[in-house]
């Protein structure tokens, strides 16, 4: 029989599920993180079904209570996505200097001619 937590995790893995792929199917995300994120999602409902395998999976890691399995690798993927949003944040940085600095030079440009 599936936990009560069971059901919750299963209830939201589900929606995120569902979620990532219309967020993937208007394109407002690429192939990697979609197929990133489905693994995730998808090992989260699989926890929710066999709570067993996530048990043994924690014991066998050497980690004392399936809690410490959870929070390590929670902060092993929130340090993947803060990585990946750094690197967003900095593309984004560069880009906006760009247009910034292009269209600073058009409008020095249009004043010369004036």
């Amino acid at each position: 029989m599936i936990e009560p937590y069971g059901l919750i995790v299963i209830l939201l893995g589900l929606i995120m599920a569902i979620y990532t792929f219309k967020e993937y199917s208007r394109k407002r995300i690429g192939t990697i993180p979609f197929i990133i994120w489905t693994i995730i999602w998808i090992a989260l409902i699989s926890t929710g079904i066999y709570p067993q395998l996530y048990l043994g999976l924690a014991s066998s890691l050497g980690m004392a209570a399936p809690i410490q399995f959870v929070t390590t690798f929670s902060i092993i993927i929130l340090f993947a996505i803060v990585y990946q949003i750094f690197r967003t944040v900095g593309d984004i940085n560069r880009k906006i200097t760009k247009i910034v600095q292009h269209v600073a030079l058009e409008e020095s440009d249009d004043k010369k001619d004036q």
